[in-house]
């Protein structure tokens, strides 16, 4: 993503609202945005080069931020219908070591499973990556 594209979306974070599943009976209205997660989508060609297809950039609230760095939630996020499911790993019947669980198809939007990604934190140095965090260290 280029510096034009993201200071424009961080203008326009003030009108945004969050597009992650906070439960039934709620309405996005009352999750002001104030972040945005950013994820590169793309493969990995070899050892040495990956390849960015696109940046799928989501708003998200304060609450989901902190739920997303924290060692309590899984996030299930479906690249095809961006809806997406908080597992609450306490109480959940598997174990689940990872923050987002990026599914390529989910029951809401196809009868095919097509996939499971996922980000390995324990394999990269940081936790999910926030817009507003990205230009605070490209500003210093």
């Amino acid at each position: 993503m280029n510096e034009f594209d993201r200071l424009q979306l961080l203008a326009q974070l003030s009108s945004e609202f969050c597009e992650l599943n906070h439960g039934p009976d709620t309405r996005r209205h009352d999750f002001p945005a104030a972040n945005y997660l950013a994820v590169p989508i793309g493969y990995q060609q070899n050892d040495l080069q990956e390849v960015t297809a696109r940046e799928l950039v989501v708003p998200i609230c304060l609450d989901c931020a902190e739920a997303l760095v924290g060692n309590d939630w899984t996030l299930l996020y479906c690249l095809e219908c961006a809806s997406s499911h908080w597992i609450y790993r306490p109480l959940a019947k598997h174990r689940y070591r990872h923050h987002i669980l990026w599914l390529k198809g989910c029951p809401d939007c196809s009868y095919e499973f097509g996939g499971l990604y996922f980000n390995d934190l324990d394999a990269i140095s940081t936790n999910p990556e926030f817009l507003t965090h990205h230009v605070n260290l490209c500003a210093s």
